[in-house]
């Protein structure tokens, strides 16, 4: 990924001119106006372009440029870069191939050793309306959610990093970094509270372990990694999007399925729904292109879906700043839950009861 004169990347705001945004999109143009910007560690700067002259091909006027583009944060927080870097071949490599999702229209997408960029349609522009920070969504909405990700679960069914070798797991390592701390995040003052059993950081971070590497391989697919309430987008015509395409890996399909049925649902509502959800999910797979699974007759499903719970561990020790508040207390609360209903941690440390 060598930085050449030609693909120089924009490292700061004021390097996005009408000039380069003009040549990377394949039209003269006149001016660009910055509308907004949401800063972050995968920023977003908004645009409206005008262009030197009329044409008859697609363009677009809103645009939604992603990357890093604070110097301070790639000094402090290098990891911010490998984000947008991925984010960005999501973009180039994958989203052209898609056939059976919702996600943003890409257009234009690159890379170079210190940033990623990503020129994105601005979804505001097109209906699309945002997940506030705290919420909980009807069935009929997470149904299409796991309809959306059992697209692309089919297309890239039993494939893995052999055939992929640069989609490498960048999901695994951090989240197990991250519960390295468990033991002191989980007693910060002011933190969710959650059962006794799971204050135990020794005996979680030992199921974590166990559950990635003991993850059925029957069930591997290609996963957008990060399903949660925060990464989706609503259509004008009610339809579930997905965004920020930075932790995209192969693992278990259910790692998909039950990290956003868990965030999108009330407690009752999951409780209520979940079969019904998940044989949505297991029909649409199947009339998509991905195998047949039954629920009933093959006792392999339910215990990969049990312990795919263990995905939602990050709403239990995301560290501060990461996430609202009320947003880590409600989806603490609801991961507690599933956890309780079926007693992740017991199914995969084989244990008879909690200890």
């Amino acid at each position: 990924m060598s930085e050449t004169i030609s693909n120089q990347l924009p490292a700061v705001p004021s390097d996005l001119t009408p000039g380069w945004l003009g040549f990377k999109l394949g039209h003269r143009i006149k001016s660009i106006e910055n509308t907004r910007n949401i800063w972050g560690t995968g920023s977003k700067l908004f645009y409206t372009i005008t262009y030197e002259e009329e044409s008859s091909s697609e363009r677009p006027t809103h645009v939604c440029v992603k990357g890093v583009f604070d110097p301070r944060m790639i000094e402090a927080q290098p990891w911010t870069v490998s984000l947008a870097q991925r984010e960005a071949d999501f973009f180039s490599k994958i989203a052209p191939t898609l056939k059976s999702m919702v996600f943003p229209k890409g257009w234009w997408s690159s890379t170079s050793y210190k940033q990623g960029i990503t020129v994105m349609e601005d979804l505001t522009q097109s209906g699309c309306t945002f997940a506030p920070e705290v919420a909980s969504y009807s069935v009929e909405k997470v149904k299409n959610g796991v309809q959306q990700l059992a697209g692309l679960h089919a297309q890239y069914w039993g494939q893995n990093q052999d055939g992929h070798p640069w989609i490498w797991n960048n999901y695994d390592p951090a989240m197990t970094f991250m519960c390295s701390f468990w033991d002191e995040i989980v007693r910060v003052p002011g933190r969710p509270q959650i059962p006794k059993y799971l204050m135990d950081g020794t005996r979680c971070n030992a199921a974590l372990k166990r559950y990635y590497a003991e993850r059925n391989p029957r069930f591997r697919t290609l996963l957008h990694g990060d399903t949660h309430i925060g990464n989706v987008y609503f259509t004008a015509d009610e339809r579930i999007g997905f965004l920020d395409w930075s932790a995209f890996h192969f693992g278990s399909c259910f790692h998909d399925i039950v990290y956003h049925m868990t965030a999108m649902l009330s407690v009752e509502d999951r409780r209520a729904h979940e079969m019904e959800i998940l044989d949505h999910y297991l029909e649409t797979l199947h009339r998509l292109g991905g195998p047949r699974f039954d629920r009933h007759n093959d006792p392999e499903v339910m215990i990969e879906y049990r312990r795919s719970f263990m995905t939602n561990v990050i709403w239990l020790i995301v560290p501060d700043g990461l996430q609202s508040p009320e947003r880590v207390a409600v989806l603490c609360e609801r991961t507690v839950a599933a956890y309780d209903d079926h007693k992740v941690l017991d199914i995969i440390l084989n244990a008879a009861e909690r200890e």
